[in-house]
């Protein structure tokens, strides 16, 4: 007869236990992969930047356009901490420079801007400056001119080869009119300035409103003891500014249409031939805020319209209210004199 023997069961084994150094051993890999992915995550994602956007133009309606969609884009940009303006211009188009100075009054409510003069910052080149939290410029640059300019009003007029509605339909006014918008510009200029200036940080401005229409031409030394300016320096001071307002302690530093992908603002070789051409090329009655240095180009005597006054008599009427030209030729002849 068979013995039969109960089913023997496995002994059971005691559960492995984690050593301490196991533990030890985990803890020093997951703080590596930490480590390691943010150090990955540093290099992928850049820090933040400081751009340096270079103006060296005269301000016109296609700049102006230029700067504004920088600025605009920069603003918009989470990588761009703040700006330096690296300027040198003599004006332009009044207009023109209103529109830059408010875009730039528009980045500065988001981000610091500095602009750093190189060269010039005359009458339209300075509005745009005196938009800056700060501003820096070399000892022996132009700086202020703040002020208006114009081609000398004329008379009402008719063109032989059209006809217009009114006496001020060629002209937009009487010169008493053009004269008033001039001063009304001027005013708009000279108050955004001593807003501005008034309360700058480091430098306020010591001149007066009276004082400041004068349109004066300063050297950056004389402009830092008259507050238009915050100190003497370069780009480098720009950005070291730049990065202090943003409360930066490591950044780069890069060309802002380069970072921004966009197509930078190109330069002029000669600054006064382009303002020239400028004042040559604008429609009549323009108003500029243009360097008082730069010449308007020299002109014929209009012959394609004559005024409406009335004539005089005597042997000098004839010399003195020439008759009206008969044909488009003769308008556009030179002037002989007798």
């Amino acid at each position: 007869m068979e013995e039969t023997h109960p089913p023997v069961t496995p002994e059971r084994q005691p559960p492995n236990r984690i050593t301490p150094w196991e533990i030890a051993l985990a803890a020093v890999v997951l703080v590596a992969c930490l480590l390691g992915g943010l150090a990955l995550a540093e290099l992928q994602t850049p820090g933040p930047v400081v751009g340096v956007l270079r103006f060296s133009q005269v301000i016109d309606f296609d700049t102006a356009a230029q700067v504004v969609d920088l600025l605009e884009a920069a603003r918009n940009d989470p990588g761009v901490a703040g700006l330096v303006l690296e300027l040198s211009s003599p004006g332009g188009y009044a207009t023109s420079s209103e529109t830059i100075f408010y875009a730039l009054l528009n980045f500065r409510q988001t981000k610091p801007l500095v602009v750093v003069v190189d060269g010039m910052a005359a009458s339209g080149g300075y509005y745009m400056a005196a938009a800056a939290n700060r501003i820096f410029a070399p000892p022996s640059s132009y700086i202020g001119n703040v002020g208006t300019r114009g081609s000398r009003p004329t008379d009402p007029a008719l063109a032989p080869d059209e006809l217009s509605s009114g006496p001020y339909k060629l002209e937009g006014g009487s010169r008493f009119e053009q004269i008033h918008q001039l001063d009304l510009v001027r005013n708009a200029f000279v108050n955004n300035v001593v807003t501005q200036r008034t309360y700058a940080e480091m430098n306020p401005l010591k001149l007066t409103a009276a004082e400041l229409a004068e349109a004066r031409l300063y050297l950056g030394s004389e402009a830092l003891a008259l507050g238009l300016i915050d100190g003497e320096g370069s780009r480098t001071e720009g950005v070291e500014a730049a990065a202090a307002l943003a409360g930066l302690s490591a950044y780069q530093v890069v060309d802002l249409p380069t970072y921004l992908n966009m197509p930078p603002i190109g330069a002029v070789a000669d600054s006064t031939a382009a303002a020239q051409a400028l004042l040559a090329s604008a429609p009549p009655g323009a108003i500029f805020m243009l360097d008082s240095r730069i010449p308007f180009p020299e002109t014929l005597s209009a012959r394609t319209q004559w005024q409406l006054h009335k004539p005089r008599n005597g042997i000098a009427a004839g010399l003195l209210n020439p008759a009206p030209p008969t044909t488009f030729a003769e308008a556009l002849a030179p002037v002989t004199q007798p």
